[in-house]
């Protein structure tokens, strides 16, 4: 069966939907985790406090579709919808689909838009490519404007471990003095199938960009968000549920 895997289930531990091929018969998968944190592109996102999170995956011929929800952030939960193809071509991996986030009771990184993006994904070997785009609505990472935030990865697995690098690309203010560009590195060790750790840690920004702790809603100028750039480390602990 197709193994949905997302850097939303299990925090810095991957990139996005794994680009395994789908069942020709229809398949529902479903699974729940739990993480000392919740990192979401190299960010905490629950400011130090745990996450319990949960999947429900339908498959078939390659299509899938599903939803995940976490109880991590400050001020509400998030809920995230999910659909898309992945199969193979000449021995490469190809992966395409649309992601939509919503945030449940947390006004500062909803504002009343949902945020979805489209996503493409290559894969040869152990070496995955995957990039998104902000196709509609917006939060904290690109509150700016609509169509205004990439995100890049490019990561590697043998064996138990693999290594991630995860560029994101946010629109500036029009002559902001600096970029909202960052890039992070995230190393993990999957133990086994249901327990990895993993060290995430942001490797580059401007300074403009770098605080104690991440916060949303900055009133600098062009700044839409605070990093810390401190090693986070995760632990996560997911279990099938069917």
């Amino acid at each position: 069966m197709k193994k949905v895997k997302t850097l939303l289930t299990s925090g810095a531990t991957a990139a996005a939907i794994a680009l395994s091929a789908a069942p020709a018969m229809a398949e529902l998968e479903a699974s729940a985790a739990v993480s000392n944190i919740y990192v979401f592109r190299g960010v905490d996102q629950g400011f130090g406090t745990g996450a319990v999170s949960g999947d429900l995956v339908y498959s078939t011929a390659g299509f899938y579709a599903g939803i995940w929800a976490s109880s991590a952030l400050s001020g509400g939960g998030e809920v995230n919808f999910f659909g898309g193809w992945s199969g193979e071509v000449g021995g490469l991996g190809l992966d395409l689909g649309a992601l939509s986030y919503y945030y449940a009771g947390n006004s500062q990184l909803d504002g009343g838009n949902d945020l979805t993006e489209a996503y493409l994904g290559l894969s040869f070997g152990g070496a995955e490519l995957y990039y998104f785009d902000n196709v509609s609505g917006n939060n904290a990472f690109n509150a700016l404007s609509d169509d205004g935030f990439t995100y890049t990865t490019l990561s590697y697995t043998m064996g138990k471990f693999s290594a991630l690098v995860g560029m994101a690309d946010g629109e500036e203010e029009e002559n902001a003095k600096h970029d909202n560009d960052y890039v992070h590195l995230d190393l993990t060790y999957a133990f086994n199938d249901n327990l990895s750790f993993a060290v995430s840690k942001i490797v580059d920004a401007d300074d403009e960009l770098l605080g104690k702790k991440a916060t949303v809603g900055s009133t600098a100028k062009g700044l839409n968000y605070t990093l810390d750039d401190d090693a986070l480390f995760i632990v996560t602990y997911s279990i099938p549920l069917n």
